[in-house]
């Protein structure tokens, strides 16, 4: 299992960002991560799995799924669909906050609300045509989705746990965004808590508690990733794409492979 924080980033000159999921072609698996914004995924045609914490929703044509900052999240395509995807920074709900830097919405993807999801829609379509004035257009219909989210779906009366969560996810994605910057370097448990502060025992607790993963499977997952963008750039041999991704060799590089991908990387080279 692996997971990671994402960053998302808003579109220039607009407050959200909004595209089509990439699983669109199907057998897909987006593993489990997370991120600040809140996200919404519209399923316009098809369907698709959601795993959210330890529960498990399955979304049909029409039907949508709110997921929280800080929520951590997996996503199943096994079948093509046609899903627009809107990422809303959470600044934009700071007027709302029921805690610190906290919003939580209900997740209601079996309720089909016709009028949410015509203007997930539309806000697609106008962003796709930019015809003129589209930008206005676009905001427009953007602040009709934001006031549906606060009066609809958003839970005043949250457990202190979730909050409480929140807070230490919020504190996890500064460690991770650390160690995605400086994951080919000699990283440890131990230097990673006296840099933020922590002691190692604490640290490794609040990734298994908080994210459900060992600091360990993390770090080794960030290497693995940027390790198999090497080998599909075909620039470099399987031992150099284990150096430069913090791997003390091609065996410990194909250890992580052949648990996560279930073949060698000199395999996945001859395939890609």
């Amino acid at each position: 299992m692996s997971f990671s924080h994402e960053l998302v980033v808003p579109e220039e000159g607009l407050p959200f960002k909004i595209f089509l999921f990439e699983g669109r072609e199907g057998n897909y698996h987006r593993e489990k991560h997370w991120h600040r914004s809140i996200e919404i995924f519209a399923v316009c045609r098809g369907s698709l799995r959601f795993y959210l914490e330890d529960r498990l929703w399955d979304l049909s044509e029409d039907e949508f799924m709110i997921v929280n900052s800080n929520e951590v999240h997996a996503i199943d395509s096994p079948d093509p669909n046609e899903t627009v995807v809107l990422q809303i920074p959470l600044k934009m709900f700071e007027n709302y906050f029921t805690g610190e830097q906290f919003i939580w919405f209900t997740h209601e993807p079996g309720k089909r609300d016709e009028r949410f999801m015509a203007l997930i829609k539309e806000l697609y379509q106008v962003h796709c045509e930019k015809g003129c004035g589209y930008d206005m257009k676009l905001k427009s219909i953007f602040y009709n989705i934001m006031y549906l989210l606060v009066k609809d779906y958003r839970l005043t009366e949250v457990d202190e746990g979730f909050m409480r969560k929140n807070r230490n996810l919020t504190r996890l994605s500064s460690i991770t965004s650390y160690m995605k910057d400086n994951y080919a370097g000699d990283l440890s448990l131990e230097e990673i808590a006296r840099i933020f502060g922590y002691s190692p025992t604490y640290l490794s607790r609040m990734f298994q508690k908080y994210a459900g993963i060992t600091f360990k499977s993390y770090l080794q997952s960030v290497r693995l990733g940027y390790a198999v963008k090497d080998l599909e750039s075909g620039r470099y041999s399987v031992t150099e794409a284990a150096l430069r991704n913090g791997f003390s060799g091609s065996k410990a590089l194909a250890r992580a492979f052949r648990k996560k991908y279930g073949m060698l990387p000199s395999e996945y080279k001859k395939k890609g």
